[in-house]
């Protein structure tokens, strides 16, 4: 038992490191070409839809656009008080049209990566006259609630950097992100104060500069199910030997109690050899835990030249 959280102290000392950049990737692996970057850091959004009602969701948004057309990133959007709020889409194509009168506007094409069935929508993003890059985006959404819905529009404060080139930060040349995907089911969960059964589920996207959006839903030992959203994370691709692992830092919090400090797990995708994800959970209220489920870590990269 005590080798499995030395384990575990050894992974989160080597992603502590990854982070004040003792690990990092070789030079000669990094792209300098120049690319389009839209972020919409994790706020609250008031959402008008096509029957004139209004919502509160909250959202977030990387979007990374080449000048001949491809794209890369995500979004996701949570709209309280509605079943099956959450909604997660890949971005695959985008285009940038100016207009005299109206500006510059973004065009992109999605599609929904939760919840299944896919789906292509139709995103577009135009800043407000005078304010860009760091001013007011005007997000209006086509299709995100079905064809008979009608689209969604809704304000969020972004930030459009153009010319980007190499790893610049925000300007970063990492142009892929991570979808995790833990679809419902039971395992057991290793604490120090012993093992018991839970009830697991995870969804999320994570990105990079400490950007991340989900569910994790996950029961105690008494059975009470607690629904977390993911608020924060980062994206982790190890080098040699250990290239083709994925590993993700995510922290979630409880919607209800803001004053609580965030739960903050380690995802590491075990590999082909043994299919599934290995979790880590470092927690100020519970203290470490450990369990391995059937699910799914992807890395979803822009393709190279």
């Amino acid at each position: 038992m005590k080798s499995r959280y030395f384990k575990m102290l050894h992974v989160c000392l080597a992603l502590a490191l990854l982070s004040l950049g003792v690990l990092s990737v070789p030079a000669a692996a990094q792209q300098t070409f120049t690319f389009t970057k839209v972020c919409v850091d994790y706020q609250v959004a008031e959402v008008h839809k096509a029957d004139d009602t209004i919502s509160s969701a909250e959202f977030l948004s990387e979007i990374t656009l080449l000048a001949d057309g491809r794209a890369n990133g995500g979004w996701g959007l949570w709209e309280h008080d509605t079943p099956d709020a959450l909604s997660l889409y890949r971005v695959t194509e985008g285009r940038l049209t100016s207009d005299r009168r109206t500006g510059p506007s973004f065009s992109f094409k999605a599609e929904r990566l939760e919840p299944s069935p896919a789906k292509e929508i139709t995103i577009t993003l135009r800043p407000v006259p005078g304010q860009l890059p760091t001013g007011t985006v005007i997000f209006k959404v086509d299709g995100i609630q079905g064809v008979d819905d009608g689209p969604l529009s809704f304000k969020a404060e972004g930030k459009v950097h153009t010319g980007c080139i190499g790893s610049t930060s925000p300007c970063t040349n990492r142009l892929e992100f991570g979808f995790i995907r833990t679809p419902p089911q039971t395992v057991v969960i290793q604490t120090l104060q012993g093992n018991y059964s839970a009830n697991v589920e995870n969804v999320a996207l994570v990105f990079s500069h400490d950007r991340a959006i989900g569910l994790l839903s996950l029961s105690g030992p008494d059975g009470t199910v607690h629904d977390l959203r993911v608020i924060g994370g980062d994206l982790f691709v190890p080098v040699a030997p250990h290239a083709g692992a994925i590993a993700g830092l995510i922290k979630s919090a409880s919607p209800s109690v803001e004053d609580l400090p965030p739960v903050v797990m380690l995802i590491t995708d075990q590999g082909f050899s043994i299919p599934g994800l290995s979790y880590d959970i470092i927690s100020p209220q519970t203290g470490p835990a450990h369990f391995e489920v059937q699910g799914r870590f992807t890395g979803i990269a822009l393709d190279h030249f």
